[in-house]
């Protein structure tokens, strides 16, 4: 059977120390974020500009948020998931 060309996350990370492979992960968990925001404005029909509108932000920062390229807070999320009758769900795991 021929090998497949590909390792898994898990196999790559094992070439990187501990402290690397924690700021990997939490890149991972901010990509997932960003990219919840993104699909659920698409789900919800929503263009950028409606939901920054209805949210009452910058389409521009949520443009930055929905790329990764911004930091996002806590509130703007909040105002987001408000505009797009959601729920945040936040939750510290260990």
């Amino acid at each position: 059977m021929k090998k497949p060309n590909y390792i898994t996350l898990e196999e790559y990370l094992k070439g990187f120390s501990k402290k690397q492979r924690q700021n990997i992960e939490a890149e991972i968990r901010l990509y997932d974020l960003v990219k919840s925001v993104r699909q659920a404005r698409k789900q919800k029909g929503l263009t950028q500009a409606e939901l920054a509108k209805k949210a009452g932000i910058n389409r521009t920062t949520l443009s930055l948020v929905e790329t990764g390229s911004r930091n996002v807070t806590v509130a703007t999320l909040m105002r987001l998931a408000d505009a797009m009758d959601m729920k945040l769900d936040i939750r510290l795991t260990s």
